[in-house]
């Protein structure tokens, strides 16, 4: 089953919620709405769900328009960041809840709703404790039974309100995993909330950030990540350098540097800004375009070495990060004077400039993602 949302706008008092949103969810697909708090996407997730309606725009689920139907005839799972488990019913009478209080009609007999029942909860792990109350369990198998509840109605799409935001990091990245398992085994069309970009792209086929109301970029994760649309993209997917440089046509010009770097684009010429993450700098060459610092400190912690250096143009704090067994390593101590390599970067129009439009249109229009061709990383 597809989602389509149109045009979609809600308030709540003078606060603007949602703003002229637009996303197509393919059937099938898993679908990741990111962003910070407040940016909307609880809201949007809610107005997919029946849970609350749009003040304009619509909603569709495959080719019906059900705008205005109630979250129950629209045959929608939910799934709550806090389980919302009936704490006095067992796993079984919670996952079974669903099926039970369906119309008698299209209500199933007790046999096929144990059976149903004993089949979801060997789906999410659960084999056994069926009896067990809701306080015998853990935080991650609770999230389970919330889900196997939700999966028991055989809903037509299935929408997750930051699911693992209540866990811890180790029990979040087991269940995030396990989930895109069980996405893959049922196929069931999923949309799930999260502000956590790595819980994002490590489970998503596709993401769709979001920021004060509106989506601000969407695409694969390779696509998002690679090619960021604007300043706030770039910086919510992860940590980054932030360098003010000078732009002529294809050529930038780092602080210090009298030797540009090339882009794929022209640009007009002028103040710009160039983001570079920490793991996209190397140790160079000083006959390579790159940039001078020096290591004020280092930080080795498990698979990584951590560094923060200063720009020596413009004494701007900077970090870099490298894998600890890569030989670029050697160099980096404290004291070090060394000249950077950029693997990739993106330049943007300077602060003062306008950003660019909203959408995944806007990927390549005001921002240019470039990658050094054959560098190691």
């Amino acid at each position: 089953m597809s989602i389509e949302v149109r045009d979609l706008s809600r308030n709540f008092g003078q606060f603007q919620a949602l703003r002229d949103v637009n996303l197509h969810v393919r059937e099938g697909e898993l679908v990741a709405l990111l962003g910070p708090s407040g940016s909307g996407k609880t809201t949007l997730l809610r107005i997919i769900a029946g849970l609350d309606f749009p003040d304009r725009g619509s909603v569709w689920l495959g080719d019906e328009d059900a705008t205005a139907r109630n979250a129950r005839d629209r045959r929608v799972g939910f799934v709550f960041q806090h389980y919302a488990l009936f704490r006095h019913m067992s796993v079984f009478e919670n996952v079974a809840f669903g099926l039970k209080v369906r119309p008698r009609r299209s209500r199933p007999g007790k046999d096929e709703i144990a059976t149903r029942v004993l089949e979801l909860l060997g789906l999410v792990q659960l084999d056994g404790l069926a009896y067990r109350m809701p306080g015998q369990l853990s935080g991650g198998q609770r999230q389970r039974v919330a889900l196997a509840r939700a999966l028991a109605v055989e809903p037509r799409v299935l929408l997750l309100d930051e699911p693992f935001g209540a866990l811890d990091a180790r029990v979040r990245r087991e269940l995030r995993r396990w989930l895109r398992r069980l996405h893959d085994e049922l196929h069931v069309t999923t949309v799930f909330v999260t502000h956590d970009q790595e819980e994002a792209m490590e489970v998503a086929d596709r993401i769709v950030v979001m920021d004060r109301g509106r989506v601000v970029q969407q695409g694969s994760v390779d696509a998002v990540y690679e090619n960021p649309a604007s300043p706030f993209v770039f910086e919510f997917l992860g940590n980054a350098n932030v360098l003010p440089v000078e732009v002529r046509g294809r050529q930038v010009f780092l602080p210090g540097s009298t030797s540009p770097l090339v882009t794929d684009s022209i640009h007009e010429s002028g103040p710009a800004v160039l983001y570079v993450r920490p793991a996209d700098l190397r140790v160079g060459q000083p006959d390579q375009p790159g940039l001078e610092v020096v290591v004020d400190q280092v930080l080795r912690t498990g698979p990584l070495v951590h560094a923060e250096a200063r720009v020596v143009a413009t004494g701007a704090h900077i970090q870099i990060e490298i894998p600890h067994l890569h030989h670029d390593t050697r160099a980096v101590t404290p004291g070090a004077r060394l000249h950077l390599r950029l693997l990739q970067f993106s330049v943007y129009p300077s602060a003062a400039a306008p950003l660019p439009a909203t959408g995944s249109d806007a990927i390549g229009v005001a921002a240019t993602r470039r990658r050094t061709l054959g560098g190691e990383r």
